[in-house]
């Protein structure tokens, strides 16, 4: 079983009611339950597999599709989403500034955790843990794995033998009896000898990937031993070199993505490289996606 995150690149537009902006602002309880009131009412149109773009979901679908296991998505819109569920567009995160983060309507403090416990299906991905025969791979960033912690660390103390977590946020867990599960993957995996190189906001799933790869070659093992299959595979790789890079104003980085536009035939990964790598400038994957997004409605428009 893997599980891993949505992604905000979606391939279909979401209905202004499933838009984080239309809620009114209020206590949690309030905006949950508007929010739970416009998913039960909303269009079920699309596969998640059918909805869902960008590099880090694609690579968690490629590492299901090889080890043949089911793919399951963590969704601050829609909570634990099933491979063969059906699910509507929606426009919602916990994070960043844009009007797509729903914590921007609840009070002041409220945590991504809150949130899930709160609005969507807590309890789903504990009991699929639970009854799961085989190692469950969790492939999440930071934000994902604070929504998660609280009901991840609700598991009976056996079933962490399972968990396999590859996150690029490993801090988040540290102190917890999750942070034995995490493998031991490091900046070496996005150095020069890195087999499935990429950016910060794909790190876990390229892991995910990896190891799938090496899982399957060597068949079932324990936790210790699986991360020792990590350690080795990462023996003889060298850290990357870290550019200095600038950073600039919103102005500045449209500029610079109107220009490289053209050339990148609008591919977003393709763009975030030429602003990091070939211009070394400094700017957050929210940020860019932000920024990326109004100048795509601006160009259709």
């Amino acid at each position: 079983m893997i599980v891993s995150p949505c992604s905000s690149r979606k391939k279909a537009s979401a209905e202004p009611s499933m838009h984080a902006a239309a809620l009114a602002s209020g206590s949690l309880n309030d905006v949950a339950q508007q929010w739970r009131s416009s998913v039960r009412t909303a269009p079920r149109l699309h596969n998640p597999h059918s909805l869902y773009g960008g590099r880090a979901f694609t690579e968690a679908a490629l590492a299901a599709k090889y080890a043949n296991l089911g793919h399951y998505i963590v969704s601050a819109g829609l909570g634990l989403i099933g491979p063969e569920d059906r699910i509507p567009a929606y426009a919602m995160t916990t994070v960043g500034l844009t009007d797509e983060n729903v914590l921007r309507k609840c009070p002041s403090g409220t945590k991504p955790a809150d949130w899930w416990k709160a609005a969507l299906n807590p309890g789903i991905l504990a009991d699929l843990i639970v009854k799961a025969k085989g190692r469950v791979f969790l492939a999440l960033p930071s934000v994902y794995l604070e929504m998660v912690q609280d009901e991840l660390l609700g598991l009976p103390t056996q079933a962490f033998e399972k968990i396999r977590i590859f996150t690029g946020g490993s801090e988040t867990l540290k102190g917890s009896p999750l942070q034995e599960c995490v493998m031991p993957y490091d900046a070496r995996f996005d150095g020069p000898d890195s087999p499935i190189p990429g950016t910060k906001s794909d790190f876990a799933s390229r892991a995910l990937r990896h190891f799938v790869e090496l899982a399957v070659q060597t068949g079932e093992q324990t936790l210790s031993r699986d991360k020792d299959l990590v350690s080795t595979a990462l023996a003889g790789m060298r850290t990357p070199m870290r550019p200095t890079r600038t950073r600039v104003t919103d102005a500045d980085i449209r500029d610079a993505l109107i220009s490289a536009w053209a050339g990148a035939k609008g591919n977003r990964q393709k763009l975030l490289r030429h602003l990091r790598d070939v211009l070394l400038v400094s700017c957050e994957q929210s940020r860019f996606a932000r920024i990326a997004r109004e100048l795509k409605e601006e160009r259709l428009l």
